[in-house]
């Protein structure tokens, strides 16, 4: 992604935003249902609208974006990245993901629910209270994050290594979670989740 002249401190409407873009400070608002951007780099702005639904994002990079309560239901997102994002209960059910990278987000109460990720890395994010449930995943890596609370309930696990990460609850399908890799402290918890008691 080649870096142009920077655009700061305007109110544009995203439908105008040409690409190869670099926005810095700007306030960006929409008009239109149907949105695509492509190859756009985005660093503090602030998005006047929440409705992203079916919205695709390809190429792009966002830094220091508010996304909290967003619905990003049925969108497309890829080879994107997102560093130091906030995404506090927003929505991405049936959402689909592929070579994208979230970096130092604030995710609590995210919502990934039947969503498809492939190629998806979530490095030192802040993921708790968040759903995955029903999520198709591969290639997908979780690096130092904290997930504590997070529901995988009906999603296979299989490849998936949660060693990295901190939490003390999670919810699992213990028929699906074969494959799945934690640490000899995370699989305490796991186990008194499920009701089974360890005894010396």
């Amino acid at each position: 992604m080649e870096s142009g002249t920077p655009i700061e401190n305007k109110t544009l409407y995203l439908e105008e935003i040409e690409e190869g873009s670099v926005l810095k400070n700007c306030e960006i608002d929409s008009h239109q249902e149907k949105k695509l951007l492509s190859d756009v780099q985005f660093n503090h702005c602030v998005f006047l609208f929440e409705d992203f639904t079916k919205t695709e994002l390809l190429d792009c990079s966002f830094a220091h974006c508010d996304f909290s309560n967003c619905d990003f239901e049925k969108s497309i997102l890829y080879r994107d990245t997102f560093t130091a994002c906030k995404f506090l209960g927003t929505n991405f059910i049936k959402a689909t993901f592929k070579d994208t990278t979230f970096t130092d987000c604030l995710m609590t109460y995210i919502n990934f629910s039947d969503s498809k990720f492939t190629n998806v890395t979530f490095e030192t994010d802040k993921l708790n209270e968040s759903f995955f449930q029903n999520v198709q995943m591969k290639k997908m890596k979780f690096n130092r994050s904290l997930i504590d609370g997070s529901d995988f309930s009906e999603t296979k696990l299989k490849d998936i290594n949660l060693s990295s990460c901190e939490f003390s609850m999670i919810r699992i399908d213990v028929t699906l979670s074969h494959g799945l890799k934690i640490n000899q402290f995370q699989a305490a918890s796991l186990i008194s989740s499920f009701g089974i008691k360890v005894v010396e």
